[in-house]
């Protein structure tokens, strides 16, 4: 794939884990307006989908009300408890380092997005990214997708997708952009295999394989 310049990255279950903030605003949330609060594997499986596709499943409260009390949370929990996943960082310099543009595409608030690089000090690595309110609709509707090339003057000829859950597939195929698939770290393995990636990988530095021309289909 030598015609491949621009990497876009979705956030949390591809580069990064920010997962005990999420459940810990996600209860916040939950209990602020009378609902009991739920296990970790039952939140993380609704990481990097739209919160108004989660609350349905653990409350029929107002989303408006739900989602405010989430984001006061979030402000303190979800950069703060956010760690970077294994074998990714050295591998973001390596891709870098080889020439090629680097973005993130998320459905996390931009905000949260640029304290995720703030604190990593990702700021030289990441040519530009997007967050989910910055977009008319979210993932898996794919224009967070087409506001980065924007961002980026990509175009879908020299551009690919790395994500880790079926709305990444689904959004990417929409524009469309080429997608690699990465195992998550959240679950839902066949799903995202079902969702027929052009590739798939369950480690992140086999993305130098399909950028130099071999197979994970």
């Amino acid at each position: 794939m030598k015609h491949i310049k621009n990497i876009i990255f979705d956030l949390d279950g591809t580069l990064i884990d920010s997962s005990d903030g999420v459940v810990e605003a996600v209860n916040y949330s939950l209990e602020q307006m009378g609902e009991k609060q739920r296990t970790p594997e039952e939140i993380k499986l609704f990481i990097g989908y739209p919160l108004y596709k989660m609350y349905p499943h653990f409350s029929d409260k107002p989303f408006k009300e739900l989602y405010s009390h989430f984001q006061f949370k979030a402000a303190d929990t979800v950069v703060a408890s956010t760690v970077v996943l294994d074998n990714v960082e050295n591998n973001l310099y390596r891709l870098k380092e080889s020439g090629y543009s680097l973005s993130i595409a998320s459905t996390k608030i931009r905000k949260h997005i640029s304290g995720v690089i703030d604190k990593f000090g990702w700021g030289d690595i990441f040519q530009a990214y997007s967050g989910g309110n910055e977009v008319a609709q979210v993932k898996p509707a794919p224009d967070i997708f087409h506001l980065t090339l924007e961002k980026i003057n990509g175009s879908i000829s020299d551009s690919i997708v790395i994500g880790d859950t079926i709305n990444d597939v689904l959004a990417a195929k929409a524009v469309p952009l080429p997608v690699v698939a990465i195992q998550s770290p959240y679950g839902r393995k066949n799903e995202l295999i079902e969702s027929k990636p052009d590739y798939y990988i369950e480690k992140f530095d086999e993305i130098f394989d399909i950028l130099n021309g071999g197979s994970h289909e």
